[in-house]
């Protein structure tokens, strides 16, 4: 069994830097650099994905991800549990606040969560297809997730080597971070000013699955020069709405 799940494992770490990184097409010895592997290993990976169809090869032997990895790829999303809640909701919220809005799931493995859908205020709804995983310290919709994990779970985090500093006004201290989330699950809601995304505000909330599970985050941004004390109050109550009725819908789909 073990010597079934190596060149799979193996394969499935390619796939998944091809999916993350990718731009184009690469040749075996920028894939195994970029991953620090071997390229007798890299190579292995990539003949397997070539011959299950879910990468191509060019005639100078570059490989990029195939035609087939997108279908799965477009074929998979309809079929998650929150997709047809979320996209409603995340156009809600954006509407009602006149913000860009979005929807993080956590990933409660990684302790890490990736931006699913994104609406532009007024422009239509987009399903991120190749979101990149972000850090729960860093940010409104992050912070949102790890003030409501459990104290386990939190410590976990917090004693993490990968609190790296996004912006000058990442938080990365312990301490000031504990302090921080347990403003957040007082409150209910997360709002920061620049902790990932230089002069914008963010504002979020916890969504729960039925059961009190955490499935992720909503969240409005504001650029900082369209940002006072008095639209917190307004972004945050259209916010906690959005997330009751996530919860609710995903337990009873015609519940509003």
């Amino acid at each position: 069994m073990g010597e079934l799940r190596r060149p799979f494992s193996k394969a499935i770490a390619v796939l998944r830097w091809l999916v993350d990184t990718a731009h184009g097409s690469y040749g075996v010895r920028e894939i195994s650099a970029a991953m620090g592997a071997p390229v007798t290993t890299t190579h292995r990976a990539l003949s397997a994905l070539l011959q299950e169809g879910l990468v191509e090869k060019d005639e100078a032997n570059r490989y990029a991800l195939s035609l087939e990895a997108y279908r799965l790829g477009l074929a998979l999303a309809p079929k998650s549990p929150w997709r047809e809640v979320c996209l409603p909701l995340v156009r809600r919220a954006a509407r009602e606040t006149g913000e860009t809005s979005a929807f993080s799931i956590l990933d409660p493995v990684r302790l890490q969560r990736f931006t699913a859908a994104r609406m532009e205020s007024d422009h239509a709804v987009t399903v991120v297809d190749r979101g990149h995983w972000k850090p729960l310290h860093a940010g409104a919709s992050g912070l949102a997730l790890l003030a409501f994990l459990d104290e386990a779970t939190q410590a976990e985090v917090l004693a993490s080597c990968d609190m790296a500093r996004e912006t000058s006004q990442t938080i990365v201290d312990p301490l000031e971070l504990r302090n921080s989330i347990a403003a957040v699950r007082a409150r209910g809601y997360a709002i920061t000013r620049g902790q990932r995304i230089p002069g914008v505000v963010g504002i979020a909330a916890p969504v729960f699955y039925p059961d009190g599970g955490l499935l992720g985050s909503m969240y409005v941004s504001v650029p900082e020069q369209r940002f006072d004390e008095h639209r917190e109050e307004p972004i945050s109550t259209v916010l906690l709405a959005c997330c009751s009725a996530f919860t609710r819908q995903l337990s009873n789909p015609l519940a509003g």
